[in-house]
């Protein structure tokens, strides 16, 4: 079982991290961040549009487990670092 503290544990780094740039919503926010860990899953998902259809490259954090995520907010907490928007 999972520990229930981590929820307000990892809430308030969240909310630590979104202060960095809280201009950013909050989808922006954690896709970004999810975005930018090498532990979240990359998938191509194909989007239809009439006769064509493209390709485009997106992530699935499904399996990043609480302690990765809790760990990579640690990490830019420390650094005071921005959230990266390009990609």
């Amino acid at each position: 079982m999972r520990d229930p503290a981590r929820i307000d544990r990892i809430l308030e780094k969240l909310r630590r991290v979104w202060e960095l740039d809280n201009d950013m919503r909050f989808g922006q926010l954690t896709y970004n961040l999810f975005w930018q860990m090498p532990q979240t899953k990359r998938v191509t998902v194909k989007i239809e549009g009439g006769r064509d259809a493209t390709f485009r490259e997106t992530i699935d954090p499904f399996h990043v487990e609480d302690d990765v995520f809790e760990a990579f907010l640690d990490r830019l907490i420390e650094a005071r670092t921005m959230i990266v928007t390009d990609h």
